[in-house]
């Protein structure tokens, strides 16, 4: 709207201005063509040079469904965003054009941004280390993961489309070393140091994980399982020769896994009864696992809780 570039942009003195020309196509096609199935984006770019203040271009709230801008050069100024907050009165803002994308650290001070589009091939502009932070981004979803997938099915049936159908059946098949500085220990204290590194065959409804530990008097301690993943009981041996029994089953969509255990570990003549629960989820796109634990703790001294998360390699 505020652009020199084009014959109907950057008009804000006189009688046919931009924001006019706006209205007229605007009234044009809702009042009298009657089309109701419009969503109208109002767009400007930045309004660092005189002449270009958005407040100038602006047709009213009743005109438009979202407003957007367009930034070139990582020039993500707050004054920029401040601008369109001021006029939108609770509308959406969005970034209508981008060379590249905002930072996490921009969508921190400016967290109203409801989405991006990247210019065409400048899309490559943006540095491996840089996606690599997006990736790792909450609040930044990618067309293969279930929550964008979610997201665009009551969209898809109102444009009259099938739902994007996918398949959230996690696949835990790979090598996957553990992250020490992304995982926690949480509270309470266990008796072995968590897996070092995984190695799982997923085959329909059975996992075979081949577990490698630091060992406290030797060299690594590699355990070997195959386990089931229907509810049932799978029998092993555990730590200093204990017997183990663990059942796994699927949460309803596959996507997460949920095993239960119990190690009877005897002491002196006495057998104490450690129970287990863990949840396990892949993340960011196949890149992670992420194992959620709860169990009591070794001596019975209370409960233990950790997060392990994995990288596949």
């Amino acid at each position: 709207m505020n652009g020199d570039w084009f014959w109907w942009g950057g008009r804000y003195e006189g009688k046919y201005t931009t924001a006019a020309l706006y209205k007229q196509i605007f009234d044009r096609f809702v009042k009298y063509h009657k089309l109701n199935n419009l969503i109208w984006v109002w767009s400007v770019d930045r309004s660092g040079k005189p002449g270009r203040e958005f407040a100038k271009y602006y047709p009213g709230t009743q005109y438009l469904d979202i407003l957007a801008i367009d930034i070139y050069g990582n020039d993500f100024n707050q004054s920029y965003y401040d601008g369109l907050m001021a006029l939108s009165d609770g509308k959406p803002v969005t970034l209508g054009e981008v060379g590249n994308p905002p930072a996490p650290e921009v969508l921190i001070k400016q967290p109203n941004w409801v989405y991006w589009v990247v210019w065409a091939g400048m899309v490559r502009g943006t540095s491996a280390a840089d996606y690599n932070k997006l990736l790792s981004n909450s609040r930044v979803v990618f067309m293969e993961d279930p929550s964008y997938l979610r997201g665009t099915v009551e969209y898809r049936l109102a444009c009259g489309l099938e739902p994007v159908k996918f398949n959230l059946e996690a696949d835990f098949s790979g090598e996957w070393k553990l992250n020490e500085c992304e995982s926690r220990a949480g509270q309470g204290t266990g008796s072995t140091s968590p897996p070092y590194k995984l190695t799982i065959v997923q085959k329909t409804n059975v996992l075979n994980i081949k577990s490698v530990s630091v060992s406290e008097y030797s060299g690594d301690e590699v355990t070997v399982q195959a386990l089931t993943l229907d509810g049932k009981d799978n029998n092993s041996v555990a730590y200093m020769n204990a017997p183990k029994v663990q059942n796994a089953m699927w949460t309803a969509q596959k996507d997460t896994l949920k095993i239960n255990s119990k190690v009877a570990l005897n002491f002196g003549g006495k057998t104490n009864e450690i129970k287990s629960k863990e949840v396990w989820v892949i993340k960011k796109r196949g890149r992670k696992l992420e194992i959620l634990q709860a169990s009591d703790g070794f001596m019975g001294e209370g409960k233990r809780t950790a997060t392990l998360v994995y990288d596949k390699q």
